[in-house]
């Protein structure tokens, strides 16, 4: 009995290492809020869609996005800023009509949609958060990109 329990204990044991390891999602900060008192955003899922050029893709990144504040605060997806390892910056690819943009009311939440025009192969970056142009970003998250 007691080797009969000890096995058992070492194989959950092993699952739950090897579960750990196949997940690479584990190693962004996909679905972790962070932002400043007035601000707190979360992305929640990042896709890719097909760009004019083989060269490019379209990155698509929603975020949900909670007012903390007591009054209404303007927010966009010109508060966001991509990047990748080695520091260049990608712009906001502002054709698409559902693109985060308005004005947040106190204490309410909204989901909203990020793009970016991205080379085809890159694989992660670095988004953050401005609450203004040229403020320091009050939140950063490594974001992968999935292939497809």
């Amino acid at each position: 009995m007691k080797k009969t329990l000890i096995a058992i204990f070492a194989s959950l044991l092993l699952i739950t290492a090897l579960a750990g390891c196949g997940n690479k999602q584990d190693d962004t900060d996909l679905n972790k809020a962070l932002g400043n008192k007035e601000i707190t955003v979360t992305p929640t899922k990042v896709t890719r869609e097909k760009a004019t050029s083989d060269r490019k893709a379209i990155l698509k990144i929603v975020v949900q996005v909670k007012n903390n504040s007591k009054k209404a605060i303007g927010i966009g997806a010109g508060n966001f800023n991509l990047k990748d390892d080695d520091g260049k910056n990608y712009d906001n690819y502002g054709l698409k009509a559902d693109s985060l943009g308005q004005e947040l009311e106190a204490g309410k939440t909204v989901t909203g949609n990020i793009y970016y025009e991205i080379p085809a192969d890159l694989e992660k970056g670095w988004m953050d958060y401005a609450a203004s142009l040229g403020q320091e970003p009050a939140a950063e998250w490594l974001l992968a990109f999935p292939k497809k």
